[in-house]
């Protein structure tokens, strides 16, 4: 196996951290050469392959409205807790959204104390506020938000 040396790590580690930095972290796919194989590693969010349609839309007019989303309101202390626009980047407007919860994306408002998650949605066609919700710790776990019509 060929040794690499520093500037052709270098170059690709640059890039990759200057596409971390400046990308959204949703939108992120980085192709990062391998040097001496001809191959690249894949980096960039994950898709879940078992059910890689959940999150469609189904066009009706239920479609989920966020209204809110907190992440670690139970731990005490003055935090921010709001990651409302994580939730609305990835539901907004779907008929149907499985959201997992992953500290990594949100941050940690408290580390040390496991968060619950707890979100606030309506649904389109005019009916009442809706709750999705996951104990603590909840990152790693999955809330449901769904309009479609019963």
């Amino acid at each position: 196996m060929a040794q690499a040396s520093i500037k052709e790590i270098v170059g690709p580690l640059l890039a990759v951290l200057l596409l971390a930095a400046c990308a959204s972290p949703a939108a992120a796919q980085i192709s990062i050469p391998v040097p001496g194989t001809g191959g690249s590693i894949q980096i960039g969010p994950q898709q879940d392959q078992r059910n890689p349609d959940q999150n469609r839309y189904y066009g009706g007019a239920a479609s989920i409205r966020v209204l809110g989303a907190v992440y670690g309101r139970n731990c005490v202390g003055q935090t921010n807790t709001n990651v409302t626009n994580d939730l609305a980047r990835q539901c907004q407007g779907r008929d149907y959204c499985v959201y997992r919860i992953d500290h990594r994306q949100l941050g940690d408002p408290r580390p040390g104390c496991a968060k619950d998650y707890q979100a606030r949605y309506l649904c389109r066609d005019g009916g009442n506020e809706r709750y999705a919700s996951a104990s603590p710790e909840a990152s790693g776990q999955s809330v449901v938000l769904d309009c479609r019509r019963q």
